[in-house]
């Protein structure tokens, strides 16, 4: 039985997720805890339905069965790797996805970003970094409980990365809890807190970053690390 203390440590539990398409089963009784105030990184190989699990875990997918016990959706934020841009200016979009942020602060987050300089171009014109840092920033100016990433720094340069990091780092330190997907090893072990591993639609694997990457304990996890 889960205590009350362990309870309120958990900002989010999925219980016995089912997901099906076309007959095929794409999640198979998945079940699994996150640490309200952790970075939690979802690994696995491509097709193992990380952006699925992370789609139901934020309530964008209709569960075949199971349940998600997690904030409500307005305290919740997604990026995705190729992040939703709106048809408006790069200022226009922001002022959409963060209704009721003062104009100032938006302002100083498009300045961190390094785009203050494209408030009036089209968000949709913007490079593939740019908007990334776009949908990233608004998604942090609302200040969310729970923030999940698809691979947001896949394809992205050096300097997008570092800015993309920075403001992960930043929003965990401000009690902002992340949960992530990524195929760069190196960034998960520098950010990560806990890490859950997904094969085939099945949850292999969870555990403390420090002892999934040094001592996993299950051999497909040995398998996909000595790959990753």
């Amino acid at each position: 039985m889960t205590s009350d203390r362990q309870t309120s440590e958990m900002i989010l539990s999925a219980r016995d997720i089912c997901l099906s398409r076309d007959g095929n089963r794409l999640l198979d009784s998945v079940s699994l805890d996150i640490r309200r105030g952790s970075i939690t990184f979802l690994l696995g190989y491509n097709g193992a339905g990380k952006t699925l699990l992370l789609s139901c875990l934020h309530g964008l997918l209709e569960l075949e069965s199971g349940s998600v016990d997690a904030p409500p959706r307005d305290r919740q934020k997604m990026v995705f790797q190729k992040p939703i841009i709106m048809r408006r200016t790069a200022a226009g979009h922001l002022r959409f996805v963060c209704p009721g942020v003062a104009e100032t602060e938006l302002a100083d987050w498009m300045k961190r970003a390094g785009i203050q300089d494209r408030t009036s171009a089209p968000a949709r014109a913007l490079s593939g970094g740019e908007q990334q840092k776009l949908a990233l920033i608004g998604a942090l100016a609302t200040k969310p409980d729970i923030l999940f990433l698809d691979e947001p720094t896949a394809h992205l340069d050096f300097a997008a990365t570092k800015f993309v990091e920075d403001m992960i780092r930043e929003a965990h330190a401000a009690g902002t809890t992340i949960v992530m997907t990524t195929h760069n090893r190196s960034q998960a072990e520098r950010l990560g807190q806990d890490v859950l591993f997904l094969d085939g639609g099945r949850l292999v694997e969870a555990a403390p970053a420090a002892t999934f990457f040094k001592a996993p304990g299950h051999a497909l996890t040995r398998q996909y690390l000595e790959h990753l």
